[in-house]
């Protein structure tokens, strides 16, 4: 990992943690999910949000992308662009992309990014979700299910809403 990853690592880790009402939630009990995602990504998860559609789930993407903001993608789902300009040298969101992200309440939380990438990592952190699930193992995640470099995002996707429909919560 790079000086500037370990730099940004211990910042995340002094920045206070959003609150939330933290719980387990079955699929039957959402209401909102929004996914972090990188824009490489976004049709492995064209699919996940018609699933989503059907049962009445709102779908709201956070798309990183490091490329210029005309260029950017323009999926036909709900989403938003977070741009270079909206981090700061170390990855961190500013305020505004975060009260962007934030103005809708969130049942679930989604990180398709790895452990080294800062800046979904960053925005997993300081966001409220009442649950918070992610591919790999962190402190600020309630659901790590892992996945091998083998497993698609669209895959990754249908495990989470295998797993999320075993949830028991009575």
């Amino acid at each position: 990992m790079s000086l500037i990853n370990n730099i940004a690592l211990s910042l995340i880790s002094k920045k206070e943690a959003a609150k939330g009402n933290k719980q387990f939630l079955n699929w039957s009990q959402l209401s909102t999910i929004l996914i972090i995602a990188y824009d490489n990504q976004l049709a492995d998860i064209v699919e996940f949000i018609n699933i989503c559609k059907k049962d009445n789930i709102s779908v709201q993407v956070a798309i990183i992308y490091n490329g210029k903001l005309e260029q950017a993608p323009k999926p036909h789902f709900e989403h938003q662009i977070l741009d270079k300009k909206q981090f700061n040298f170390f990855g961190l969101p500013n305020e505004e992309a975060l009260r962007n992200i934030s103005s809708k309440q969130v049942n679930v939380l989604i990180n398709l990014g790895n452990a080294e990438q800062i800046k979904s990592l960053a925005l997993s952190k300081m966001i409220v979700a009442k649950c918070k699930i992610s591919n790999f193992q962190h402190d600020i995640f309630d659901i790590s299910i892992d996945s091998d470099k083998t497993l698609n995002i669209s895959n990754y996707l249908k495990q989470v809403v295998v797993y999320l429909n075993m949830i028991k919560t009575t």
